[in-house]
């Protein structure tokens, strides 16, 4: 089951967020490929940009149906083509944008960007479950939740999932997860490295530090899978070989402590 517990993230696709090269188109095939073979499914898109890089890579491996697709509502905005601008809640018409960045008829996991406007929140709640019942949607998660939205959740909600930033150097999320575990959901920890840069900024041998952070945050109890995200096809079974080594042991338990410590 280790593969199963690795989602690629959306941000391999562009250029942004992150500290590597951006990967060729061909690269990028060759990523998700990787993916497909062993077993990793879960492709997580959060921008507008990395929905058209994937459909795209998909429609061109011809493998569309061997991908769980996961969308969150960040659209393109007029005159920012170019940036990652901020979630928009969603609207009837966001699903047909969306589906053809995606070159799909459906999203395997659509993810609802929570806030604090309760009302506004239901009902997109309630446009999600109207999409599910199109069979256009097949699951709902919430994204960066916190514990108080999982209890204004209205009665018969779709959402089935949580996802939020969860790893050593950020663990605020461990009361998220737990609840939600309580509750049968399932629990996605994204940025298991922070971004990055961060792995730059240790001072250790950054494959070192990318298998210790890694095997972190998938290894806590609370944890169904994580998100990764890989801009070389390389790194795929670099990953899959962390999450094989299972929980730290206590000098790599020491050194994160170390890294926690002077970073935290």
């Amino acid at each position: 089951m280790t593969a199963a517990k690795l989602g690629l993230g959306g941000h391999s696709f562009i250029a942004e967020l992150g500290n590597d090269p951006e990967a060729s188109f061909e690269e990028q095939c060759a990523i998700v490929a990787a993916c497909l073979d062993r077993g990793i499914g879960l492709i997580d898109t959060t921008y507008y940009q990395e929905r058209l890089a994937l459909g795209e890579v998909l429609e061109r491996l011809g493998r569309r149906d061997e991908a769980e697709i996961m969308a969150w509502n960040f659209f393109k905005q007029p005159g920012k083509e170019r940036e990652l601008v901020g979630f928009t809640p969603y609207e009837p018409e966001h699903l047909a944008a969306m589906l053809t960045e995606l070159r799909t008829d459906r999203i395997d996991m659509l993810v609802v960007h929570v806030h604090d406007d309760a009302a506004k929140l239901r009902e997109e709640l309630a446009l999600a479950a109207s999409w599910m019942s199109e069979g256009r949607v097949k699951r709902v998660a919430l994204g960066m939740a916190r514990p108080e939205h999982l209890a204004e959740l209205p009665v018969g909600h779709p959402v089935t999932a949580v996802l939020a930033p969860y790893n050593a150097f950020y663990q605020e999320a461990g009361e998220l997860f737990r609840l939600a575990k309580e509750w049968g959901m399932e629990t996605i920890a994204l940025s298991p490295f922070v971004r990055g840069w961060r792995l730059d900024e240790l001072g250790a041998d950054k494959d070192d530090a990318a298998d210790i952070l890694l095997r972190w945050a998938a290894t806590q109890p609370a944890v169904d899978r994580v998100i990764v995200s890989m801009r070389r096809a390389a790194w795929v079974d670099a990953n899959l070989r962390a999450i094989g080594r299972g929980p730290l042991s206590e000098a790599e338990s020491a050194r994160l402590h170390g890294w926690l410590t002077r970073k935290g």
